[in-house]
């Protein structure tokens, strides 16, 4: 039996990825919450917006909080050190990626998407619907490395695909700002939303790279 075979046979190993389950939940809440504020700011309907744009940051404090219980836990040393450095930078990359949510929700609280093409608006939309995308492919690939590597790891590959995809609709939506009529400093606000949403798939990708580091070395050894 490999040893990432045996590092997940045992129950107190399968338990450690549990953990990070409610964690993962609140990560992709916070993006999803993030997407549901933007479309409703992109539809003029504020109050709304402001709702789930505020709620996407109160996740993120608790995905915050989260993320000290579980260090907590881990540095009991439970779990062998390098599972237990592994899931460590797992839990450190899952906030990045709250956070990221976070700090662009605060963003689009600012914005104003009045005089914005619909051209614009549509691609803004699809960016926001590729960061939740990600994010939920990654909390499916996660939540598959205590059942099937295979699984997890065409998963990661998805997630891949995805963040591309977005960096991609990234490039595009600043083609399309810059060739259009919106002032200066709208552009700037937007540009950094976009940036934002990008960023969150980016992050996204890093924590699939994380867990397929794991699997793949833990395999091999």
């Amino acid at each position: 039996m490999s040893k990432i075979l045996k590092w997940f046979s045992k129950g107190r190993r399968i338990d450690a990825i549990k953990m990070l389950e409610p964690h993962l939940n609140l990560t992709f809440n916070s993006v999803r919450e993030l997407h549901e504020g933007i479309k409703f700011k992109l539809n003029e309907e504020e109050e709304e917006s402001i709702k789930h744009l505020k709620k996407a940051g109160e996740l993120e404090e608790e995905a915050d909080a989260k993320r000290r219980s579980e260090m907590r836990e881990l540095a009991k040393g439970v779990l062998p050190p390098l599972s237990r450095e592994d899931l460590m930078n797992l839990t450190d990359s899952l906030d990045r990626i709250a956070d990221g949510a976070k700090m662009t929700a605060k963003l689009a609280l600012l914005i104003s998407f009045n005089n914005l093409s619909k051209e614009i608006k549509d691609e803004l939309l699809n960016l926001s619907n590729l960061a939740v995308e990600c994010a939920k492919k990654l909390v499916e690939a996660l939540s598959w490395m205590n059942k099937d590597f295979n699984v997890t790891l065409s998963l990661i590959d998805e997630v891949e695909r995805i963040e591309e995809e977005s960096d991609e609709k990234y490039d595009l939506i600043r083609r399309l700002l810059y060739n259009s009529e919106v002032k200066p400093s709208q552009l700037v606000f937007i540009n950094e939303l976009a940036r934002g949403l990008e960023t969150i798939t980016d992050w996204c990708e890093d924590t699939g790279d994380l867990a397929r580091i794991i699997i793949v070395t833990a395999s091999e050894a």
